[in-house]
């Protein structure tokens, strides 16, 4: 499990827990739905932690844990993370509701360029060049994956082609 996937389960978890100490109170009922309808992860955390629904000691140690996880989603602060000093460590940029994720080149992996993650609106996007594909060289790559989960649609264009409609897969890889 990488560790955006982990921050996210993490906070699941805190959710959860939120849910169960919550009482069927209007005060505590609106405050889940003004976590849920909050814009950001950062901004869903700040609610959480600052409420008398969950235990601090424990909601302190979880928001620990995701801004070491996954900075870049439950950070606050727009400044970027700095680049580590070795290359297998990628640098986490959050824009808006937008993280970035750089990774360096690896020739030894056949990537003769830095690798670029765009996650925004439950989508991923994947940009990298691939050193060779068919007869061709230095080749542009781009992965797109829709992680919203159940049913819905993806629509994707290049090159000014039409948009094409990809829907999401069913539970069992089937297309929906």
């Amino acid at each position: 499990m990488n560790p955006r996937d982990a921050a996210r389960s993490l906070y699941e978890a805190l959710l959860a827990e939120a849910e169960q100490w919550a009482c069927d109170d209007a005060e505590d009922q609106e405050l889940l739905n003004e976590i849920n309808r909050a814009p950001a992860p950062y901004d869903k955390l700040d609610l959480l932690t600052n409420s008398s629904l969950v235990p601090s000691h424990l909601s302190s140690a979880i928001t620990d844990a995701l801004l070491a996880l996954d900075p870049a989603t439950y950070s606050p602060s727009p400044t970027p993370i700095p680049p580590k000093a070795s290359a297998a460590e990628p640098e986490l940029h959050r824009i808006r509701d937008a993280s970035i994720t750089v990774v360096d080149a690896s020739p030894e992996d056949n990537t003769p360029s830095d690798v670029y993650e765009i996650q925004v609106h439950g989508v991923s996007v994947l940009i990298r060049r691939r050193a060779q594909w068919g007869p061709a060289t230095d080749v542009p790559y781009i992965h797109i994956e829709n992680q919203n989960d159940g049913p819905g649609l993806l629509l994707v264009e290049v090159n000014n082609a039409g948009e094409h409609q990809h829907p999401n897969p069913t539970p069992d890889g089937a297309a929906a």
